[in-house]
């Protein structure tokens, strides 16, 4: 079974950050999103593939929110902690903790959810929810589903 949780650590860039000096809203949910390619990344999971005969496998997002409690700053590191709260049979939720830096001790500054669902889309590019891979479940620590 794989970890509970997954963290990756990044630094606030400029091109990041709104007029007014702070890390645009948008970006945590990138940073969301790009915790949990990191994550299937370390799993070894496919984020994307293709079959053969054109069927595409993805992850599309069902839903995002995000909570924020402090502004953060071009230069600030951030740590971003995602746990699976919930695998069910076509999806995973997970929440995200956003962390900075301050003088040794990690403080949070947001926190997010995010639901995707595992889709296949055919030749026609018609997509359906397909059940989550083996793989997937297993590395989550979810039961196996009976066929």
């Amino acid at each position: 079974m794989a970890s509970p949780t997954f963290s990756i650590t990044r630094r606030v860039e400029f091109h990041e950050t709104d007029a007014a000096g702070l890390m645009h809203f948008s970006n945590f949910y990138r940073w969301m999103e790009v915790c949990e390619h990191e994550w299937f990344r370390a799993l070894d999971l496919a984020m994307m593939s293709t079959t053969t005969d054109g069927v595409r496998r993805g992850w599309p997002r069902r839903e995002a929110s995000c909570s924020f409690v402090r502004p953060l700053r071009c230069g600030d590191l951030v740590r971003v902690t995602g746990s699976v709260i919930e695998v069910k049979n076509v999806s995973v939720a997970y929440e995200f903790i956003f962390e900075k830096d301050r003088a040794g001790k990690w403080t949070e500054v947001a926190r997010g959810r995010m639901t995707t669902v595992h889709v296949r889309q055919d030749a026609e590019g018609r997509m359906e929810a397909d059940p989550l891979p083996a793989n997937v479940r297993s590395a989550f620590g979810a039961p196996e589903v009976s066929a």
